[in-house]
């Protein structure tokens, strides 16, 4: 290579790193302009429609104690209910089968009460005279109880009033199934006519039958 042509090959490639430098922060001003700054790409907002709410991600905790846990069962209308205390007639006639009968020596009389009362009464009157013995309410033409049942023990009256002495030595009760119950008493406390009353002792409602003539068994 002569003398003249190591300086000219020395300014040609001075300019070439001049241009290429130029080149490089043209490209880095284009490539800033059209990227942006920040070092990831960059993506337009998405709009959400005026009116409908945003969709949040799925939650990956799992359902809360509130959601999980399990429901009692229903109980069934029949399981929630209570029995009733004595299945029978309905209220309308609370004292059925009822009778009252002499075989000579004994006078029987049963009744079928529809409830369980406190107080089970059987009246007699032995002198068919409503003047003496107990006036018992709503029998009609009148009835004066001389003797009265209550439950297993025997009562001779003491006026019209309520107004009774126990007869000692005397158990009329001789049985009962269910809720039908059956006394017995001799003939002297027992001939002549009889209603049969059901209380329940709390109020002062009683609940009374038909007068029943006792006849022969």
């Amino acid at each position: 290579m002569s003398a003249d042509g190591a300086p000219r090959a020395k300014w040609l490639l001075a300019v070439a790193g001049v241009v290429l430098a130029i080149v490089v922060a043209v490209l880095a001003v284009v490539y800033r302009a059209v990227v942006g700054d920040d070092d990831g790409p960059q993506f337009a907002p998405v709009q959400v429609a005026e009116g409908f709410p945003p969709v949040l991600p799925p939650s990956f905790e799992g359902p809360s104690a509130a959601t999980s846990a399990p429901r009692p069962p229903k109980l069934s209308p029949s399981s929630s209910r209570e029995p009733s205390r004595v299945a029978g007639p309905a209220r309308g006639k609370p004292i059925t089968d009822y009778s009252a009968c002499s075989t000579g020596r004994t006078v029987i009389f049963k009744a079928t009460f529809a409830e369980v009362f406190a107080y089970r009464h059987v009246f007699i009157d032995t002198d068919a005279d409503p003047k003496t013995g107990f006036a018992v309410p709503e029998s009609g033409s009148g009835f004066g109880a001389d003797f009265m049942i209550e439950n297993d023990v025997l009562y001779r009256s003491t006026g019209t009033d309520w107004a009774w002495a126990e007869v000692e030595g005397v158990t009329p009760l001789a049985g009962a199934t269910g809720l039908t119950y059956r006394w017995q008493l001799q003939p002297g406390y027992g001939v002549g006519d009889v209603v049969f009353s059901g209380s329940d002792g709390e109020t002062t409602e009683e609940l009374y039958t038909p007068v029943v003539p006792v006849r022969g068994c």
